[in-house]
């Protein structure tokens, strides 16, 4: 019974976390920043496949499971990111499965406080010694990387889900070539929403050891992959158990990102649209003189509620005080965003 007085305990601690459907007429709150999913297109993507492929894959690649579409969907971003992809169910598995096979004792792990929950826990399998800075503070970055020892990996995210933020580009740029330490990106909230499919690293001239692409945002379905040179390829291939003992995606998934990332510059118009959605709340929040954070992808935080519009209320210890975080997407229309804006200002003034 001291189990069940330990976790009621606990319970009384922790706040609520409610399963939420995706919010009908207006969605500020999921992450289909190119709505794809609300325009339809992944549906009828799906529905263009034969029925071979609609199933579960049965096992893990490694245990009968394995089908072409994995290997054409590997195959695909290979050669249109320059490395070798290695598939996983999700970005999830991907993180918390990574570091127990790629660092070993005696290395260094510098990594930014505010990554994803999957990435702190994943380093707590690693036997590395790994250290945390405050969000985007070069400076004390810097610090950890004049004291690290052995293999030493610098870890951020291109886009910060509880942030909204990037880190600065120049900043890492310089920490990688001054120190000759392994930078390993995490891309989940930018995969597909720059021209052409191209990744943020690429975008800003930077050179990641990993990169960590993810198919569950902008992509529309789920899954993951992580880019890496032929031999690191290989090698998490054989020893990284999130993809050797994890049931594989279903082959219809794996189909369907791959058409997704064949059309890649099909969606120019709508990572257009989205990235002038950005800029267009930021300036009308700014106008209007409600807080906010981020904005420098198609996510912000806000201290108020937006009246009559659902937006997903976050509370410690995701973030460090309340907030309600909201994402953009490309099928937003001005009056969305001036709805919004009246809503967030309603909001404010009942507070």
């Amino acid at each position: 019974m001291r189990l069940f007085e330990r976790i009621e305990a606990q319970l009384e601690k922790l706040p609520e976390r409610p399963f939420w459907p995706r919010p009908s007429p207006l969605d500020f709150t999921t992450n289909d920043y190119l709505a794809l999913q609300a325009d339809g297109i992944i549906a009828e993507i799906l529905r263009g496949f034969p029925a071979e492929l609609w199933r579960g894959s049965g096992a893990s690649r490694y245990l009968g499971g394995d089908h072409p579409a994995y290997h054409h969907l590997e195959n695909l971003l290979h050669e249109k990111y320059g490395q070798p992809a290695l598939l996983f169910p999700s970005g999830f598995v991907a993180n918390i499965t990574l570091w127990e096979a790629l660092a070993q004792r005696g290395d260094t792990i510098i990594y930014d406080r505010e990554v994803h929950a999957s990435i702190r826990q994943g380093l707590r399998l690693s036997l590395a010694q790994a250290w945390g800075f405050p969000h985007n503070d070069w400076e004390a970055a810097e610090k950890l990387l004049r004291q690290a020892r052995g293999e030493t990996f610098l870890v951020v995210e291109s886009l910060y889900s509880m942030r909204g933020d990037m880190p600065d580009p120049e900043a890492l740029r310089y920490l990688q070539a001054r120190y000759e330490c392994h930078l390993i990106l995490d891309e989940a909230h930018t995969t597909l929403i720059y021209p052409d499919g191209e990744t943020w690293a690429h975008h800003h001239g930077l050179n990641p050891l990993l990169t960590l692409i993810t198919f569950g945002k902008a992509v529309g379905l789920m899954g993951a992959a992580l880019l890496a040179p032929p031999l690191l390829h290989t090698y998490l291939q054989r020893r990284c158990i999130g993809t050797i003992y994890s049931t594989a995606l279903p082959p219809l998934i794996a189909a369907a990102v791959a058409q997704v990332f064949a059309q890649a510059r099909a969606w120019l118009p709508r990572q257009t649209q989205l990235w002038q959605t950005v800029a267009l709340l930021r300036k009308r929040l700014s106008a209007e003189g409600i807080p906010f954070l981020g904005l420098q992808g198609p996510i912000a935080m806000v201290k108020t509620p937006a009246a009559g519009i659902p937006l997903k209320r976050l509370s410690p210890p995701t973030v460090p005080e309340p907030m309600y975080r909201l994402s953009l997407h490309a099928n937003h229309t001005q009056q969305d965003i001036e709805t919004l804006v009246r809503a967030l200002k309603v909001g404010m003034n009942q507070l």
